[in-house]
C-alpha cells in the first residue's frame, strides 16, 4: 500500500501536470479535501512542492536508466522517489519498495522497470550532483534545481556570490509578507488578530509585515490584510500617490497594487482618483467586488485591451501611470515551483517584446510633468532595464527621462538600487522576491 501522503502528493502532481495548474491552489485543495492527518498533509505538501521545483533534475536522473518512454503516472511515482533519494536522502531500500508498490498499482507490467530504475537512481544519489557545484555550473544547476540557462542568467547578472545565494534560496520556502488594508478594518484590530502569526515590521513602509507562520495555520480571517510580497510593494511606493492625483493602474489584476496606491494617497492626506485597468473581464469583475467589499474609495474599474492603446484612459491626463507588466516571473520561482521548468531560455526576450509594446501604449496617458512607473517580477535584464532603455530610445520615449529611485527606497533596501538607478530586489533567504521598478518622468511642456 502506498502511504497516504504519497498518494495525495501523486494526485496533486497529476493535476498540475494534466491541467497545467498552479501548485498553490492544488496543494490547498489537497490539504482541505484529502482527509490527511497534519503530519501526512505536511509530508504531501513537501513532496508536491519538492518534486515540482526539482522536476528537471529528477527527469535527468530517471532518464539515465529508463530505456523507454514512461507513462506519465509512472514517471510521477519515480519523480517522487527520486526526489526523496536526491534531495531528502531517504534510505534507498524504503524508496525502492514504495515506488515499486505504487507503480504496480498503476501499471503492473511496469513494476520491474521501476525496480531497476530506482535501484540505479539510489546508487547515483551517493555522488549527486555529479560534479563540483563550486566550479561546475551544471552541477550547481542540479543541486539548486534550476535549468542551466537560469543559472547562467542569474550568475551573469548578479555576480557569482550574490547569484549563488539567489540560486540556493530557490529551494527554500518564500517568506510570507502581507500588506494592511486600512479600508477594510482598523489597523490596530488587524494586527491584534494577526498576533498568533507573529507579524514583524518589514520594508518598504509601515503597512508591510512579515508573518513568522501562515495565518491559515491559526485560522485567522483574511480581514484588513492581504498577501503581497514586500518587493512588489515598491511599485505603488514608487508612484508616490498624493491626494487628488489622477492615477492609472494598468494590469491591475486582483487589485493589490490598487489598494496599496489608495492607502498611500489617503495616508498622505486624501484619496486619489484611480482608474484600474485589466484586459480580463473576470478579473475586473472580481476586482470591483473586492473594492466595494473593502470600502476602497475613488477607484474606477475598466476592462480594456492595453496593447495598441488603452481605451478608457484619456490621453495626457494622468499624474501617474503604473504598468505592472506581464513577465516571466523569474523573480518568484520559489512561490511557483512548477514555473522554472515550464519556461525556456527564449522566454525573457519574447516577453520583452510584449512589455515594450505595452510601455509605449500607456505612455501617452501620462500628462506633461507626470510619471510612468514600470514594474515586473522578473530578474532578467532583457525584461527590465533592457525594456526601459529601448523605450527611452524610441520616438514615444523621447518625451521621458529616467528618474533614479534611490530617494524612494527605504534605507534598509538601498542595496537593491542598481548602478542605473533602478530598483531590483533579488530573492534571497528570508527576503522579498525578485522585483524590478523603474520611474520615468515626462517632460513639462
Amino acid at each position: 500500500m502506498t502511504a497516504p501522503a504519497r498518494r495525495a502528493a501523486l494526485s496533486a502532481l497529476a493535476r498540475v501536470r494534466r491541467d497545467r495548474a498552479f501548485s498553490g491552489a492544488v496543494v490547498a485543495q489537497m490539504r482541505d479535501s484529502a482527509g490527511l492527518t497534519e503530519p501526512d498533509a505536511a509530508l504531501a505538501t513537501r513532496l508536491t512542492y519538492g518534486v515540482l521545483s526539482t522536476e528537471g533534475v529528477l527527469d535527468e536522473a530517471i532518464d539515465r536508466h529508463a530505456r523507454r518512454a514512461l507513462e506519465p503516472r509512472v514517471r510521477d511515482v519515480l519523480r517522487v522517489a527520486a526526489y526523496e533519494a536526491l534531495f531528502s536522502r531517504t534510505p534507498g531500500y524504503a524508496l525502492v519498495t514504495e515506488a515499486v508498490d505504487a507503480v504496480r498499482a498503476i501499471r503492473p507490467q511496469a513494476a520491474g522497470l521501476a525496480n531497476a530504475v530506482m535501484r540505479r537512481v539510489v546508487e547515483d544519489a551517493a555522488s549527486f550532483p555529479w560534479g563540483d557545484p563550486a566550479v561546475d555550473r551544471d552541477a550547481l544547476a542540479r543541486v539548486t534545481a534550476h535549468p542551466r540557462w537560469i543559472v547562467d542568467l542569474v550568475l551573469d547578472e548578479a555576480g557569482e556570490d550574490l547569484g549563488r545565494e539567489v540560486l540556493n534560496a530557490g529551494l527554500e520556502h518564500a517568506p510570507m509578507f502581507i500588506r494592511l488594508d486600512p479600508f477594510e478594518a482598523p489597523v490596530g484590530d488587524t494586527l491584534e488578530a494577526l498576533a498568533p502569526a507573529a507579524p514583524t515590521a518589514s520594508p518598504p513602509d509601515s503597512d508591510c509585515f512579515r508573518l513568522d507562520a501562515p495565518a491559515a495555520a491559526f485560522r485567522i480571517a483574511q480581514t484588513g490584510w492581504f498577501s503581497m510580497d514586500a518587493g512588489a510593494q515598491m511599485a505603488p511606493m514608487a508612484c508616490a500617490p498624493q491626494p487628488g492625483d489622477l492615477i492609472a493602474d494598468v494590469g491591475a489584476g486582483r487589485g493589490n497594487k490598487t489598494v496599496a496606491l489608495q492607502s498611500l494617497a489617503v495616508k498622505a492626506g486624501g484619496p486619489a482618483a484611480i482608474t484600474a485597468v485589466d484586459v480580463h473581464p473576470g478579473k475586473t469583475t472580481r476586482l470591483r467586488t473586492r473594492l466595494d467589499g473593502s470600502g476602497v474609495p475613488g477607484v474606477r474599474v475598466v476592462t480594456a485591451e492595453v496593447r495598441g492603446g488603452v481605451s478608457g484612459l484619456e490621453p495626457e491626463s494622468y499624474h501617474t501611470v503604473l504598468l505592472d507588466a506581464p513577465c516571466t516571473g523569474l523573480g518568484t520561482l520559489r512561490r511557483y515551483p512548477e514555473k522554472r521548468w515550464r519556461l525556456d531560455a527564449d522566454a525573457p526576450s519574447r516577453m520583452a517584446i510584449l512589455q515594450a509594446d505595452l510601455l509605449r501604449s500607456v505612455a501617452n496617458a501620462v500628462r506633461p510633468g507626470g510619471r510612468l512607473v514600470y514594474s515586473t517580477c522578473s530578474v532578467a535584464p532583457s525584461e527590465n532595464g533592457g525594456v526601459v532603455r529601448s523605450f527611452l530610445g524610441s520616438d514615444t520615449g523621447a518625451a521621458f527621462t529616467h528618474a533614479p529611485v534611490h530617494d524612494l527606497v527605504p534605507q534598509e533596501w538601498r542595496h537593491f538600487v542598481d548602478a542605473d538607478g533602478f530598483f531590483q530586489s533579488w530573492p534571497l533567504a528570508d527576503g522579498p522576491d525578485g522585483h524590478f521598478v523603474a520611474v520615468l518622468q515626462r517632460a513639462k511642456e
